[in-house]
């Protein structure tokens, strides 16, 4: 009996995954994608993700969010633009308590949601080192 409940302790923790750090941590694309370079951010409090976002930023520094052309244009190509994915996706993640794997998908915004999950996947290996900050990730990793 004591061996199963100690493989059951083991098994459990594994389960919980490792503790996250409190923090800021963001992630952005070393190349672009059309001129936008996609962009992860999350703030971590008490151990867990609070605060998710993800864009897509010119080198100006402008969002693909904000970009009125850029949004109309998407809209009418792919019935979804970055000014309602950018807050679906988080809103989804959060929806599926932050397993991945069971977040929404968003119909025009399949390449968007993909690269939110491996720049959280990324930045989640980060918040469990407890390495705060902006990071670079290389594009091929989408």
């Amino acid at each position: 009996m004591k061996k199963i409940l100690i493989a059951f302790a083991v098994l459990s923790a594994v389960a919980a995954g490792a503790e996250l750090k409190d923090g800021r941590y963001s992630v952005q694309t070393d190349k672009s994608i059309w001129f936008w370079y996609p962009k992860t951010e999350i703030l971590v409090e008490d151990g867990r993700v609070v605060e998710a976002s993800h864009d897509r930023v010119k080198k100006d520094g402008r969002l693909a969010s904000q970009d009125d052309w850029y949004n109309e244009k998407m809209l009418k190509k792919s019935g979804s633009n970055p000014e309602r994915y950018s807050k679906e996706i988080p809103e989804n993640y959060f929806k599926a308590n932050g397993n991945l794997e069971e977040m929404d998908s968003i119909a025009g915004a399949t390449d968007s949601v993909n690269h939110f999950k491996k720049q959280m996947k990324f930045l989640l290996k980060k918040a469990e080192a407890g390495e705060t900050g902006e990071f670079t990730m290389s594009k091929k990793e989408l």
